[in-house]
């Protein structure tokens, strides 16, 4: 296992924050793994158990490694059981629990076993803590760019006519294992499930819009998932979106590059350099205090002016309603950038923004995603592959 990359110092402090956010709760239980991550070191299967200003961090098994690893006081949980010996013993009146995660079974199951109490959802507070990055997390997702930057640089040598959206994929997947991905991307979303490591669309497979998650989807392999990567191949004249992950010690970048194959309309260069050009804004505006909603409406003023307001995140009416979103050992973040989410920007939120356009004339699309951390005065870029490319 290797060493955490955190001070002792900075877990204390996140434990400090989570008993502050929870104080008026009487009891709360936290059941995410990125949670039990960020405030143990540990992603084991458990639960962490926040009460009187206390926290105790319960396995499910393997109790000998998470007392040696764990941040936290450790317990073994054999069951849910347990809950029903802590509701005799306990008079709890308010139980805080993630409601947008755990399923309303095991939910009914623990409020009856410890007495029926109000539940109230600390979903929120969770992320809003998450949210804040320290100079250390923010390190592990420029790393984590580090392993995207390097991936494109594969992605460069294996596009060509003839070959297979999924074989790029697969050769842009087997530079990030190899490269320390774990093999999987956590995503909060409902129903969302997401271990494809690299989205290769060409084409009008990028115009294939499928799925609300993102302004691309792609075709995908199967009818069971119809997204990602599929079995088209690329052509002259293509572009070609890859929209892929890396992960160090579990945080998260989000990344995406368009490659131009051969001779190529100058209407998609054109709507490429529009993207750029929405990246290079966005840079003023990422500032600490910034409101997200007003920079949600900055950005669609310029794509307005920049003349790509039908084509911008998805095409006329079929759009996603968001520019971009916060990362960090999930995919989907807090802040979003979106106009229903309104909220101060702080110094080290990071967050991914994907302006990308999908075109009637020719059916295709492209884009640039990048992964930026908000400043004093201005953002940083932390992805640094080229953002113009050309096969």
């Amino acid at each position: 296992m290797e060493p955490s990359p955190f001070t002792d110092s900075e877990f204390k402090s996140r434990q400090n924050q989570l008993v502050e956010s929870l104080k008026d709760i009487n009891y709360s239980l936290i059941f995410s793994r990125p949670d039990l991550y960020y405030y143990s070191s540990l992603g084991m299967d458990g639960v962490l158990e926040v009460s009187d200003g206390e926290i105790l961090h319960y396995v499910r098994r393997n109790l000998e490694l998470a007392k040696a690893e764990s941040k936290l006081p450790v317990s073994l949980m054999e069951s849910y059981r347990l809950f029903k010996e802590v509701g005799k013993k306990r008079d709890i009146k308010t139980l805080g629990m993630e409601l947008d995660l755990v399923p309303f079974k095991m939910v009914e199951y623990i409020r009856k076993a410890l007495g029926n109490p109000e539940i109230i959802d600390i979903s929120n507070r969770l992320r809003s803590i998450r949210a804040v990055k320290s100079p250390e997390e923010v390190r592990q997702i420029e790393l984590s760019c580090e392993q995207t930057d390097r991936s494109f640089e594969v992605a460069s040598e294996v596009i060509k006519p003839g070959v297979r959206e999924i074989d790029i994929s697969a050769e842009v997947e087997r530079q990030l294992r190899r490269d320390g991905h774990p093999g999987w991307v956590q995503v909060r979303m409902f129903h969302h499930n997401l271990s494809n490591l690299a989205f290769v669309m060409a084409g009008e497979s990028i115009a294939s819009l499928n799925s609300k998650f993102g302004p691309f989807s792609g075709i995908g392999i199967t009818r069971m998932h119809l997204n990602g990567s599929s079995a088209r191949k690329v052509k002259s004249g293509d572009p070609v979106v890859i929209d892929t992950t890396g992960i160090v010690a579990g945080y998260v970048s989000d990344v995406t590059r368009t490659f131009f194959v051969g001779d190529v309309d100058r209407r998609l260069i054109d709507a490429h350099e529009a993207a750029i050009k929405v990246q290079e804004k966005t840079g003023e505006l990422l500032i600490k205090g910034a409101q997200t909603n007003e920079v949600y409406s900055q950005l669609i003023e310029y794509v307005d002016e920049l003349g790509y307001l039908d084509h911008f995140m998805g095409i006329h009416e079929d759009k996603v309603q968001f520019i971009g979103h916060g990362i960090g050992l999930e995919l989907d973040e807090y802040p979003i950038i979106t106009p229903g989410y309104k909220a101060p920007m702080a110094l080290r939120n990071i967050i991914a923004i994907e302006p990308k356009l999908v075109l009637d004339d020719p059916r295709t699309g492209v884009g640039v995603e990048e992964t930026w951390v908000v400043g004093e005065s201005s953002g940083r870029r932390l992805s640094k592959y080229p953002l113009r490319n050309y096969i």
